[in-house]
């Protein structure tokens, strides 16, 4: 005997943003084809607008090979149903997809995250299924994880601070009865609706009541705090339009330089930077890379959009011997900016938009302050200001010999072959001191990336151990031996005095307390030096 219907089928909703005509939330071109309807329509006394229709692909790939096969002059085509049901429940519009009918959606209408912050009120904490999730860091890692048999977010790495999510899958309870349905959580929600009208409009009723409730767990708020911005939301062109302003001096918001993790692992010691494909110019070369100097290229061409024209001059981090450290790398990956809008903190780093929790921007700051208050009993000379770093180390080494100077000698391994440096300085107790004057946060990514860099080759190749252990022994004259892993690092900073939290962008902070994290649990101490001007 054949079940019944389900009194459910299962649904792709998105919410959406603004007032007014449902029709402004519809891709124009879709009102206007032929091959689609447009219509108002009344669902359990809810208005509502139904867009049906058939998206018509191009000429199927594989025709103009069979074409040539046979000699006759084939146009198969793949035709798919698309269609978007637009209801107004209360204060907010739910579009319910079916087929292709989230093409039809203007993306800048749909509010980011909504299937997310759904799931993270009504999830079972231990039941989670699937997280896809990237890093904000060097490995700028992007994985899809999966437990079938369901785990917690510290089972999927969530609990990691600078972990983005942009997906998740889990189980939730539906019914007195006790049983669980699947839950899609991204932008979108997907889930069982009724298929009685009376019935979804309660539903929907319910998901809106739902997102004005607090977050019930703690892990479950691990879910919300970092996302990033896709290319149609509906703050992008606001956003873009601050950046723009601040690139060409027309607004005074944070704006600088970030080091960008592009292919971090082969940085080693740079000695300048050459910009390529600069406009009405050769290519130029620079000791370091400010904000100033893409300011000028902006303002060196006035017609151009500030963020393409950054797209296509291109930086390359170069040694001494003008050698490329690099890949070409567009200077807009070099910019760092923050701005609120509505008391909301975004910012753009490594070419990308994130919008940031205010929970969470506290949690971080609170978290690199204490990092940044560890301070470390060593002592070391003042700064005199003009010295380079290069000739600051030697000084440090020429005063007392118990810090042995490895400054820009770099370590070649088959998995860093142009070369990167352990530390600038092993301290008396065999500190990996990494020593960096601070101009600006572009400078304290920097270090944070060679850091990092550093400290998981010492920890994972054992080539590099012996690169390292060869080094210290000949600088040494045979009289000192290299530790065979670092057990504690020490950021010595110079040119700002104290080095406080303020003076670090938000992807720093988030950076050097995901670099604290990552050495603690390997045992790893990191202190702090400021180091004295002088």
């Amino acid at each position: 005997m054949p079940r019944p219907p389900s009194a459910k089928a299962r649904v792709t909703v998105y919410r959406l943003a603004g007032t007014g005509r449902l029709t402004a939330r519809i891709r124009d071109k879709y009102l206007d084809r032929p091959d689609f309807t447009a219509g108002s329509v009344t669902v359990a006394g809810a208005r509502g607008l139904l867009i049906t229709g058939q998206i018509r692909a191009d000429k199927v790939k594989w025709a103009t090979d069979l074409a040539r096969y046979t000699g006759q002059d084939l146009d198969p085509h793949n035709d798919t149903a698309a269609a978007v049901l637009l209801l107004q429940v209360d204060d907010h519009i739910y579009a319910l997809c079916y087929g292709m009918g989230h093409h039809l959606l203007d993306y800048g209408t749909v509010e980011p995250g909504f299937g997310l912050q759904y799931l993270a009120r009504v999830a079972d904490v231990d039941d989670l299924r699937s997280v896809t999730r990237h890093t904000i860091d060097r490995r700028a890692l992007i994985d899809r994880r999966s437990i079938p048999s369901g785990g917690d977010v510290r089972a999927f790495g969530l609990a990691e601070l600078g972990t983005v999510v942009s997906k998740v899958v889990g189980r939730r309870v539906s019914d007195p009865a006790g049983k669980s349905v699947t839950i899609r959580g991204a932008d979108a929600l997907n889930l069982p609706l009724a298929r009685d009208p009376d019935e979804l409009i309660k539903e929907l009723t319910a998901v809106g009541a739902t997102l004005t409730q607090p977050i019930t767990h703690p892990d479950l708020e691990l879910l919300t705090r970092l996302t990033p911005l896709q290319p149609r939301h509906a703050q992008r062109k606001n956003l873009d339009a601050r950046l723009t302003a601040a690139l060409r001096g027309e607004a005074h918001e944070r704006l600088g330089t970030g080091w960008p993790w592009e292919q971090s692992d082969e940085f080693g010691a740079v000695d300048t930077v050459k910009l390529l494909h600069v406009p009405h110019t050769e290519d130029v070369d620079l000791p370091w890379l400010s904000i100033d100097d893409l300011r000028r290229i902006v303002e060196q061409s006035p017609s151009r959009n500030p963020l393409d024209l950054l797209r296509t001059v291109k930086v390359m981090l170069m040694d001494d011997d003008d050698t490329a450290l690099s890949p070409q790398i567009p200077a807009l990956k070099w910019i760092a900016f923050e701005t609120r809008i509505d008391d909301k903190l975004y910012f753009f780093h490594d070419g990308r938009w994130f919008a940031v929790a205010q929970d969470y921007e506290s949690q971080v700051r609170e978290e690199a302050s204490r990092i940044l208050g560890a301070r470390s009993s060593l002592a070391l000379p003042a700064w005199t200001d003009g010295t380079d770093e290069k000739d600051y180390n030697k000084l440090v080494g020429s005063q007392n010999p118990r810090y042995l100077v490895l400054d820009r000698d770099l370590i070649r391994t088959t998995v860093h072959p142009r070369g990167i440096e352990h530390c600038d300085l092993l301290g008396p107790d065999d500190e990996f001191i990494h020593v960096k004057r601070l101009q600006g946060s572009d400078d304290a990514s920097h270090l944070f990336a060679q850091v990092h860099v550093a400290t998981d080759q010492l920890l994972y190749d054992a080539e590099g151990r012996r690169a390292l252990a060869d080094k210290v022994a000949a600088r040494s004259g045979g009289n000192r031996t290299a530790p065979e892993s670092p057990t504690k690092i020490v950021l010595a900073v110079g040119g700002r005095g104290k080095l406080r939290v303020d003076d670090l962008f938000t992807f720093s902070q988030v950076t050097l307390v995901r670099l604290s994290h990552h050495l603690e649990t390997r045992g790893i101490q990191v202190e702090v030096i400021a180091i004295p001007p002088s």
